[in-house]
Formats: C-alpha cells, structure tokens, sequence
C-alpha cells in the first residue's frame, strides 16, 4: 500500500486526547474525518473551532476537519481510522460497525487501556474480533498528556508496528514542529507497556493517598518499573528491547509522577478514602488502570508471572482489601 498517496485518515473519539490528536494531524492533513458521540462536540467545531466538553481553549482549524456523529459514515471515508476512545467504551463503539467494513483498514490505537468486555488488548480485540491482520494495526505511544500537546509543548511519541512502511507513515501525519515520532517494531511490548504503567501509576496514587512522602515514593515506583519489565520480558521477549526510553520509562515516569495523570489521581483519591465508585463518580474521567489490573490479573492465571504490586492493586480495588495491610505488605517487599 502506498500510505503517502491516500491520506484518507479519521479519528475516532472525542475526548482530550482526540482532540489534541486533531491539532496534530491539522497541520498534517488536508482533509482530517472525526467521529465524535456527542453532538454539542460537532456544533462547536463547526460553530467555532472549539470542543466544548474537552480541551475547549484549544483552537482546531476546522476547515480541514470533517465532523460527524454518524460512525458509518466517517468509517466509510477513510482509509486509515485512528482509534482514541476510552478503553471502557472501545467495544460498545466499534461492535455495532460490521466485521467487513473494518477489514481493510489500517488501524491506529491510540487507547490507553484494554477492552474490558474481553479482557483483552486492543490489538487483539481488533485483530481477532474484525479479523484483520498485525500488517494493518499500529500503535502510537506516549509519554503523552494531551493538555501538553495541545499547548505545543514539546513531545515525543513512538509509532509501534510489525509493518515498518506503515509505522513510519504513521510517525510522519503525527510530526509536527513540537511533535518528535520515532518507530518501533516492537508493538507487543509496547501495547502491554501502555497498559501497565497505568496500574503502577494508580498503585503509587493509592500509597501517594496515605500521605508518604516522597522518598518513600520513589523506592516504590523504581520497584513498579521493575515489576512492568519483569512481566513484558517474560511474556514478550525481545533481545533488541531498550526499556530505558521513551515508550517503556519514559511513560512509566510521566504517567507516574504528572498532574494530568488520570490514574494517579484516581489512586490518591482512593488512598484517601475515597470509595472506586466514589472516585470514579468524581473523576468524570476514565482511568484506565482499573479495568487494566483486572484484565492483567485474569491474563496471569495462565502466565504466572510474579506480579506482587499488580496482585495487590486488584485485591484493593476489586476483593476490597484493606489498603494499609496491602501496601505495608508490599512495602516489606521493597528494594
């Protein structure tokens, strides 16, 4: 395929990380389709350039954008779908559309989580579900705040795929003068690397909760980042894997330490005292480590991978441990 000759690309989701994903491919793109739910959305990108719900200070040049609320019919104008709707949502959204309108399309995640309906990765939900093969599949991978995006802060993302031409077409609609991208064959690691460092981050919230400081922190998220490689190399070995940059620690560290981070916030709500359903009431926001430690949880019955922070996480959350037993538990543990 000759990505560079079509440019027919779409978005799909129209929350923060959407909309910042928008300002990028603007700059690239003549023509950008854009599924959004809510129809508040597309009035105000037609009205004025803004997404009311979400990053509405952010002005979008919506004479390259063609809005709409009819999935079908943005799905049919694009060759290319960039998918950045919330985890918790991927499955409703896409399982109305039918398995052969998908078939061949290049698919671009840029979800951060997993599908909790199936308790399963994008890739695979995507692949397996709409019968699509690893050639036509990307990932594209932070460390990424969308706020920092769309105020043109500079980022630097990975572009993740077995197809190299198609990872590097991916990584030139998503340069910008503030937007690095490299590229990556390593889409397994990469995908599992994304999901994980967004428990860890709602792990270090739930203890950041219970007013540690931040020495205390530190050992703990160096113990969590050890804990992430552990299982991506045991289940993914990669002999040609470097950890240490920007898709592994690099989102490790922002998702981590970051005010915009959603999981962290969601664990230091919790740690607080704070109920799940409390917290994820007062979020408005969906944190995506909380499906995730399930589906990882549920993945390691077969894998058996020692994950102590993991197991930990999902008795608090799911099994309503006790938070201060847990985490003096794993303190114990702690190097």
């Amino acid at each position: 395929m000759d990505y560079h000759s079509k440019h027919k690309v779409a978005v799909i989701g129209g929350g923060s990380w959407a909309t910042a994903i928008i300002k990028i491919l603007t700059t690239n793109l003549s023509t950008v389709y854009w599924w959004v739910r809510e129809p508040e959305i597309e009035d105000g990108i037609k009205t004025n350039g803004r997404n009311p719900l979400y990053l509405s200070s952010v002005l979008l040049n919506n004479k390259h954008i063609r809005i709409s609320t009819n999935l079908k019919h943005i799905i049919e104008k694009a060759d290319t779908l960039i998918l950045v709707t919330p985890s918790a949502f991927v499955y409703s959204t896409l399982s109305v559309v039918a398995k052969k309108n998908l078939q061949k399309k290049h698919i671009v995640s840029a979800i951060k989580g997993i599908v909790p309906e199936r308790m399963e990765t994008i890739s695979s939900f995507i692949t397996q579900y709409f019968g699509i093969s690893n050639e036509q599949f990307c990932i594209i991978s932070g460390p990424s705040h969308a706020e920092e995006i769309a105020s043109e802060k500079l980022t630097c993302l990975t572009s993740a795929s077995i197809n190299v031409e198609f990872a590097q077409y991916v990584a030139s609609i998503f340069t910008t003068n503030y937007v690095s991208v490299h590229t990556s064959s390593d889409m397994q690691g990469i995908e599992f690397s994304i999901v994980l460092k967004n428990i860890y981050a709602l792990a270090g919230g739930l203890l950041k909760g219970t007013d540690v400081g931040d020495n205390l922190l530190a050992v703990f998220n160096t113990n969590c980042m050890n804990e992430m490689v552990h299982f991506i190399e045991t289940v993914f070995p990669d002999t040609n894997r470097n950890v240490f940059t920007a898709p592994y620690l690099g989102d490790f560290l922002v998702t981590a330490y970051s005010q915009y981070s959603r999981n962290r916030s969601f664990g230091m709500m919790i740690g607080k005292g704070y109920s799940v359903r409390t917290a994820q009431l007062e979020m408005k926001m969906v944190a995506e480590g909380f499906h995730a430690v399930r589906c990882i949880h549920e993945l390691n019955i077969d894998y058996k991978v020692n994950i102590p922070i993991i197991e930990a996480v999902y008795r608090i959350l799911y099994e309503n441990a006790s938070l201060k037993f847990e985490m003096q538990k794993l303190l114990k543990l702690m190097k």
